[in-house]
């Protein structure tokens, strides 16, 4: 079955061509590990505040055979949204930091007794860094610094790091219908994904969520807490919108500039049958790559229900066809997924949603041109040989993402028009190894007519030679910040800029 996505904002927007597929270390030249932690809960319970919540996992070695404290039995990979056998290691201890001072004398016991720090948000990492990777970790917690202030006046908001995108998208709504443009999940948290680049639907008329921060504040490896924008810091404040998070220092806060969210949104949804899936995909390249059709290089103010209606004209009859009219805020809901229809979306939004765990892999990549016929016949005939859960997304960049220079920010694909994420779910009765072997497959069918290169947030831990494939083109700035803020790699996990 394939399904066919679009997005339609006001005057604007944005095509999204969607196809469902459902089927009948630490470096090892640093030493962190530790003979017991006793020194490090002396060292945060001397520091913290007895307020602020703390656990020692039992499934740590060194915390079962302590005799200063108590070991809590903690489920360590609840903390993260995405499991699949991925998370391997058990941290030293888990904070929940409520205030920057927190997290400073976190970062300063970690400082002075030698161990890797790692910041929660969401725990939306695709890889579950969020949790860090190295044995013995210190896990601080995010999710209490979740405050939203809007200044109307200058038309701005101060969001603590914590916090997650749905209360964001309803507070600010509230303030003459501005918005942030984010990615689509409510319950994503907002920390990483403004720090990875911040792709949403808004992106062609507002560029990636990172273009729009003006500040952060931060704590350094040392503990220190800096004010980070374009005149303080300048060269963090460029790393910061693009690399991805927990890499160089610890964002508490982010200032950004909001912007005016669409007054409607038009979702056309069609589905084929399998048998159209080449021509399908063909057609939408035809108008994704083509500037004079869509005008995508100049005029992204354009009326698309004309392109989409062009597009339609030119397939086969869908099997199905629906169109949806709504606001900015009822399309944020729609993504919740509750599958109730009386749900108080609007609670649900305050009360910071988050998603059940669940079997979850991801591969992306960048085009600038579009597939081949070639390419395209492998991946029907690779389709064919898998069973189970598999979506790829094909998702139009450019537009004003594509007007911003590619030095301005860390973020280095400016010039890429499609990213095509594939994705597969499974249940815990299926075989992993073989589904994650379909998904490889099928990315491989298309890799050869892509950039070579992905999105930091998409980050998959299998790609060979992976600071090329995220950072093209920034390495070796990215590489000198890192030397710079954090030499002794207090900031570290499996794919840590080194």
């Amino acid at each position: 079955m394939i399904k066919f996505d679009s997005n339609l904002f006001f005057i604007v927007l944005l095509c999204i061509f969607q196809i469902i597929f459902n089927s009948a270390n630490r470096h090892d030249n640093v030493n962190f590990s530790k003979t017991n932690n006793n020194d490090l809960q002396k060292c945060l319970s001397l520091s913290l505040p007895l307020s602020i919540r703390t656990i020692y996992p039992c499934n740590t070695l060194t915390n079962q055979n302590s005799s200063r404290y108590k070991c809590d039995h903690f489920n360590v990979s609840s903390l993260s949204s995405i499991r699949g056998g991925r998370i391997s290691h058990s941290p030293a201890v888990i904070v929940y930091a409520t205030d920057n001072s927190d997290v400073q004398n976190v970062v300063k016991c970690a400082s002075k007794l030698n161990y890797i720090v790692n910041a929660l948000s969401g725990g939306h990492s695709y890889e579950g860094y969020g949790l860090g990777s190295i044995y013995n970790n210190i896990i601080i917690n995010m999710e209490a610094i979740n405050y939203i202030n809007i200044n109307q006046r200058d038309r701005t908001g101060t969001f603590g790091a914590g916090a997650r995108l749905g209360p964001i998208y309803y507070k600010t709504y509230q303030y003459d219908k501005y918005t942030i443009n984010a990615g689509t999940c409510p319950w994503i948290g907002l920390a990483g994904h403004a720090l990875g680049g911040g792709f949403g639907i808004l992106a062609r008329l507002y560029g990636l969520l990172a273009d729009n921060i003006l500040e952060m504040t931060a704590v350094n490896a040392q503990g220190k807490l800096l004010t980070i924008n374009k005149t303080h810091e300048p060269e963090l404040y460029w790393a910061l919108r693009g690399a991805g998070g927990g890499l160089f220092v610890i964002v508490t806060e982010f200032k950004f500039r909001l912007v005016k969210s669409p007054s409607l949104v038009t979702t056309f949804s069609s589905i084929w049958y399998p048998n159209a899936t080449k021509l399908v995909i063909k057609r939408y390249q035809s108008l994704l790559f083509n500037d004079k059709t869509l005008n995508l290089s100049n005029n992204i103010f354009l009326s698309m229900s004309n392109v989409v209606s062009l597009m339609l004209t030119t397939l086969p009859t869908p099997n199905k066809t629906n169109i949806h009219k709504q606001d900015w805020l009822s399309s944020v809901y729609g993504e919740l997924s509750t599958g109730k229809n009386d749900s108080d979306y609007r609670q649900l939004l305050l009360n910071n949603l988050t998603y059940p765990t669940y079997n979850f892999k991801a591969k992306h990549l960048f085009y600038e041109q579009p597939i081949s016929d070639h390419s395209l016949d492998q991946f029907i005939d690779v389709l064919a040989l898998g069973d189970g859960e598999l979506y790829l997304s094909f998702n139009p960049w450019g537009g004003y993402i594509s007007t911003i220079p590619v030095d301005k920010t860390a973020f280095p694909h400016r010039s890429s028009k499609v990213g095509i994420q594939f994705r597969i779910y499974w249940n815990d009765g299926q075989d992993e190894k073989q589904q994650l072997n379909w998904l490889n497959q099928v990315y491989l069918s298309l890799y050869n007519d892509s950039t070579k290169h992905s999105y930091i947030n998409y980050i998959d831990r299998d790609v060979h030679n992976w600071m090329n494939y995220y950072y093209h083109t920034h390495q070796k700035r990215l590489i000198n910040i890192k030397h710079i803020y954090d030499k002794n790699n207090r900031f570290s996990f499996e794919r840590t800029i080194q």
